[in-house]
């Protein structure tokens, strides 16, 4: 499964102090505090399930969104996730990044795992983990999933914290179903979270037979 960073750092502080000798004892006369940056490399590329928007920086990948398909609109969703972000477009790097996504999980996937660096709260990056749990091909219900995670009777609170993610696939919140057996709701449309369950259904069907 894919590596899990941890909490997303925008800038760090750095703090100069000046300090006068010439009286006794030394004392401080202020202070400056300098942010840095977080470089944020993006780009818009197509996928299996319309046009995606991903971005990474050096930690991992921060953001998945699908269907994105103005490239100006993109910069603006990109802003408002990363306000301290300083933004550098590379589609031909996204391409390579989005025919890996959704490659990862299936049965016959070899390659190193793609580094992940979510923000979120404890909860809602314990509920994420949880979704990364899920085998390709498999769903469960809000209810099982909160159970699983030792929060039975959270189901409305593991919908909140799964609502709240930002990566398309990569923690594959289309896994999560109604106790019904409905598809339910999808940051990214119901239509499409219907096709990524029947496509992973047909791709595990594919490669066990052909085992």
């Amino acid at each position: 499964m894919p590596e899990l960073s941890g909490f997303r750092m925008p800038y760090r502080h750095i703090t100069l102090m000046m300090i006068f000798h010439c009286v006794r004892p030394p004392f401080f006369i202020g202070f400056i505090t300098m942010h840095t940056l977080t470089t944020v490399h993006y780009g818009h590329a197509p996928s299996p399930f319309g046009f995606g928007l991903i971005g990474w920086t050096e930690e991992g990948i921060v953001l998945l969104h699908l269907q994105q398909t103005e490239i100006l609109q993109a910069r603006n969703v990109l802003a408002s996730e990363f306000p301290d972000g300083a933004f550098v477009r590379d589609d031909l790097k996204a391409s390579d990044l989005l025919e890996q996504v959704f490659q990862q999980g299936r049965p016959d996937y070899s390659k190193p795992s793609l580094k992940l660096a979510l923000t979120g709260s404890p909860f809602q990056l314990k509920v994420w983990q949880g979704l990364r749990d899920i085998p390709f091909g498999e769903v469960r219900s809000y209810g099982a999933l909160a159970a699983n995670l030792g929060h039975p009777g959270a189901a409305r609170a593991v919908g909140t914290a799964i609502a709240a993610n930002k990566l398309a696939y990569l923690v594959p919140c289309h896994r999560v179903i109604r106790a019904s057996g409905e598809t339910g709701q999808f940051r990214w449309g119901a239509e499409v979270k219907a096709q990524m369950l029947a496509w992973e259904a047909s791709e595990l069907a594919v490669s066990h037979a052909a085992r």
